[in-house]
Formats: C-alpha cells, structure tokens, sequence
C-alpha cells in the first residue's frame, strides 16, 4: 500500500505516489492470491491521517498489458478498503500492474448515490532519472497514424515513439527568444498539446529573436502570438496549444502548469525557476531548463549557456546554482532587477539584463529540445543507469570554445527542502509565500489588445499583396 497526494493542475486530477508503506511480518498472507489483514490497513490509515495524504493499493496481475479489474479485484477495493479509509476524505487509488511493467489506476468516488464507483484514469505516468513512460487503456487513443507532413520524423525513432511524443503535454514557460525556437521545434516534431506561460508583450527590441513574430505583432501577448503561429505550422492531426497571459508567479499559471507532463523553462529570472523548482518537485514533474548569459562592451567580452534536466531524484535548480533563495526573494521584493538567464555572483560587473541574439537562443533551445525528445524517445540501452551524466546537464563556454558537462551527485543536499518535504506533496507543496496578482482584464485593457490584434492581422493581410 501507499499514500498519494492530490496534484495542483488546474485542468486535470491527478494522484502522485508520495510514499510506499510495504507489509510487515503478519500483514498478509500469500496462497496464490493474497489476504490483508486489519493490522495493515490500520498502520497505513494511521499514517495517511497524520500527514493529510489519501491510501493507494498496489498488486500485479499475472498477465500483460493495462489490466481490467478483476472480480476479486473489484469487491475487495470497493467493499473492504475503500470504505475503511473513507476517514482521509480523499478517494481510494488503486493501481494494478501487468507482468509487463505496464500499470492501470483508478479512483473509487461516490457519484452522489451513495455507491462507490471506480473512476478509470486516462494515463498513468512513470517519472524514472533518464525517461518517463505513460501507460493508458486501449480505448484512451486511436492508433497512431503516419502522416505526410510527418514522414522524415517518423522514419528517425519509429511510430511507437513518435506516439509517445505527440501524447506528451508539454509546458513552455517563457515564450521570448528561447522559447519561441523551443516552441517552434514542439510544433514541427508533432507534439499534440502545448501550454505556452508567457505574460509579456511582443517588442520592436524582441524582433531579432522572436521566430513566430514579426512588425505587425507589437504589442500583441507573446503567448497568444506563438499560439497562433503554432497553430499554423503545427504537423500533429489534432493540436490543442493553450496561451497563458500571466506570469508562472500567479497562481493560476502556476496550476497550469502542473497539468503538463513535462515543462521546459525558458525563463530569465531567478524567482521563476524558483516557482518552476515548486511546480516540478511537488507534482513530481520532470523539468528541462536552460539559459543564456552575455557580457559586452562595444564587442563581446564572454558569452555561456547552459541546459538541465532536474526533477524528483535528481538536483533541483537552485542545488545547481541556477538560482539562489537570496536573489529570488530580492526579486520578489522588487529589490533586484530581473532579466539574467543565468545567474552568478558578480552581480555589480554583470551584463544588463536582456543582452542575447539569436545565434546562442538557438543552441540553448537546441539543447532544451535534445533533451526533452532522448528523455521521452529514450532507451533503457541508450543509458549507463547512473543517476549523473553530461548529457543531461552542461555548460558551454563561447569565447573558449568549450563545453564542461556537469558530474553532480544524483539528489539534492540533505538540506534541500525539494528533496524533502515538498517532493511529491501536490498541492500541499506550493511555495510558503503568496502568489502575484494577476493583471485586472478591464475594459480598457481588453480594448486596446483587440485593437492590437485587428492591425496585426490587418498588416499581415496588406502585407500579403505587397509585391
């Protein structure tokens, strides 16, 4: 048995797996199936009542595949667990795997009858060091087609693969320089859902960046430009891409967030990665990160990016020194600028915020979506097992013409408190302090971003028949 937590997404509910209570001598007995005895249930009811947490139920059927629930299965989750720990006021979650690793879930609710009922899930998602696997029943998802558009891709990694991808809820936070490349890769790769977090408006100072933008965007929201845009080179059959005017510090882009299966942070601030560290490790998320930084004169002095991957038993951001607490809450305060894609110490002698070009946003995203598709499309073969590697962490120096690959130790120091008390916890893992304000949607507002929107398309339009 286990205890799960509720995820914080907005959209979807989710249960995450926070701790495994195995049976101790007495607390079962095996004779081809198995009985569990009071003692069990108690100590794990015992448990879940004293830290707030739900009771999951774990067992293996002997055959492969998302497995259905067994007669037996059935009774005794519906009249002798669920019951028993309805004191938690959270559903019973049971989980069954196939003799092929694949697992099934469900969730015992009453939908107003008084009866309990099992409520399927869609996909249960396995968040391992070097990839992530989602089972789902057969009835989930049609099978994955070929496509013309999709051809050359298809033909890299296989249609098993590409089936992977395209089903994976990807979340992009930051929809500047960076992102835009990242997006635009999600995009042409197939990719079917897109959540896009960006409250910032398209500049004339952004043009030599931005891929999805052009002159007639200025002033429109970043998040619904690239919306648009990917809507329109996007190669999946069906492709839901959903914008997010508001910044990863308010709380409903912070839920939004934790929908996806995976985030790829393209921020510039040390208190949104800490905001990110929140939504990856509570919802047990994995996480890919990466960032510019310049300095210059009148010529370049020094230029460095890096990219990470981090989430549950791995380093989080600020254990690699992409952030400091110190900066984040000096952010916070308005006490410190933002803007730098990589933080360091020598903050007097640092660059100005915002200094970039589109040569090195390219390697970043580059790097961001390498790592995004080898942990999705990855083989248990393609890897060594051991929970450190450059591949998945580095350092590249433009100057120097070198790259340095980051060996850290696989977990965070004991202290860190995303390796301890906020890993798994959902949406009892948010951040202590309290969420920004989201911007007021006046009338005034909405009327100036209409007009906005009306002379971008309208200068596209013109700009159409333009010999």
């Amino acid at each position: 048995m286990a205890l799960w937590r509720p995820g914080d997404g907005f959209n979807r509910y989710t249960g995450i797996l926070s701790a495994v209570v195995l049976p101790e001598e007495g607390d079962r007995d095996l004779h081809g199936n198995v009985t569990v005895q009071g003692q069990y249930l108690n100590r794990v009811l015992d448990r879940a009542l004293e830290v707030g947490a739900g009771v999951a139920v774990l067992h293996s059927h002997p055959g492969p595949g998302w497995q259905a629930l067994s007669a037996v299965d059935h009774d005794t989750e519906r009249d002798i667990i669920a019951p028993f720990v309805r004191e938690t006021e959270l559903p019973l979650l049971g989980l069954t795997m196939g003799s092929d690793g694949i697992w099934s879930a469900r969730f015992w609710e009453e939908p107003g009858d008084g009866r309990l009922a099992p409520t399927h899930c869609t996909d249960v998602r396995r968040v391992g060091l070097r990839h992530t696997r989602s089972d789902w029943p057969p009835y989930v998802h049609a099978p994955y087609q070929r496509r013309a558009s999709l051809v050359r891709t298809l033909d890299c990694w296989g249609t098993e693969a590409q089936a992977r991808l395209a089903r994976t809820h990807v979340c992009v936070v930051g929809a500047g320089s960076v992102g835009s490349i990242v997006l635009e890769s999600l995009a042409r790769t197939g990719f079917e859902e897109i959540t896009i977090i960006d409250p910032d408006f398209v500049e004339e100072g952004n043009l030599d960046r931005l891929v999805y933008a052009d002159r007639h965007c200025l002033g429109v929201g970043k998040a619904e430009v690239a919306a648009n845009h990917l809507r329109r080179v996007g190669t999946a059959r069906r492709m839901v891409v959903r914008p997010v005017p508001h910044s990863i510090r308010t709380e409903r882009a912070y839920r939004l967030a934790a929908d996806a299966d995976v985030i790829v942070s393209c921020v510039d601030n040390a208190e949104a990665r800490e905001v990110l560290n929140h939504v990856a490790y509570a919802n047990c998320l994995p996480l890919i990160d990466g960032g510019v930084l310049v300095d210059s004169t009148d010529r370049l002095l020094s230029a460095k990016w890096c990219a990470h991957l981090v989430g549950p038993g791995m380093q989080c951001l600020r254990c690699r020194g992409q952030y400091t607490s110190a900066a984040a809450q000096d952010e916070r305060m308005g006490t410190r600028r933002r803007g730098r894609y990589i933080d360091d110490d020598e903050e007097d002698d640092g660059p100005e915020p915002g200094q970039n070009t589109i040569a090195f946003c390219n390697v970043v995203a580059a790097e961001e979506i390498r790592m995004l598709v080898r942990y999705l499309v990855g083989e248990n073969w393609w890897h060594d097992g051991a929970p450190t590697g450059g591949g998945w962490s580095f350092e590249h120096r433009f100057v120097e013409g070198k790259t340095k690959p980051f060996e850290h130790p696989g977990r965070c120091v004991a202290s860190c408190e995303f390796a301890t008390n906020r890993l798994g916890l959902g949406r009892d893992g948010r951040p202590s302090y309290k969420f920004a304000e989201e911007m007021p949607d006046s009338l005034g507002r909405r009327l100036v971003h209409s007009s906005r929107r009306i002379r971008m398309r309208l200068g596209r339009a013109l700009a159409a028949f333009v010999p």
